[in-house]
């Protein structure tokens, strides 16, 4: 990887700390939500950048490593492999959220939230069917 991903990195981990601290450091009741954003994603930059430098380390002392992965990335199997793992997900996903709507009717939740849950699902569908329009005129 390059430098400048290294450098990157770096940077996230320091803005990660400081959102991390601030969150921590922060009191009162008004300031609970705006204090468990920035633990949540001060603690996710954390994880990230420190995953990242570790693979930015690693693949700097065993660049066969590297290269073998960057191969399978880019290997036709590899892709099919992973686009229909992910359209294996849609499924199982809106097929799961077909119930959610039924369970907030039975948990006596607001109207709104029933119908946001439908529109979601219903937005997720018109993606799918763009993206089909879309593919079935290029290929």
């Amino acid at each position: 990887m390059k430098k400048s991903s290294a450098a990157r990195n770096v940077i996230l981990l320091v803005i990660g700390i400081l959102l991390l601290a601030s969150g921590l450091l922060e009191v009162g009741d008004m300031a609970r939500n705006v204090s468990g954003l920035c633990i949540g994603v001060g603690s996710g930059l954390i994880g990230m950048s420190i995953a990242n430098l570790i693979m930015i380390r690693y693949y700097a002392k065993h660049p066969a490593f590297k290269r073998q992965q960057e191969i399978e990335a880019g290997d036709e199997r590899s892709i099919a492999i992973n686009n229909l793992s992910k359209a294996k997900a849609f499924d199982v996903t809106i097929n799961a959220m077909m119930l959610i709507p039924f369970v907030l009717i039975l948990a006596d939740s607001p109207l709104w939230l029933t119908l946001a849950v439908v529109a979601f699902y219903v937005f997720s569908y018109s993606i799918r069917y763009y993206y089909i329009v879309k593919y079935s005129k290029v290929m």
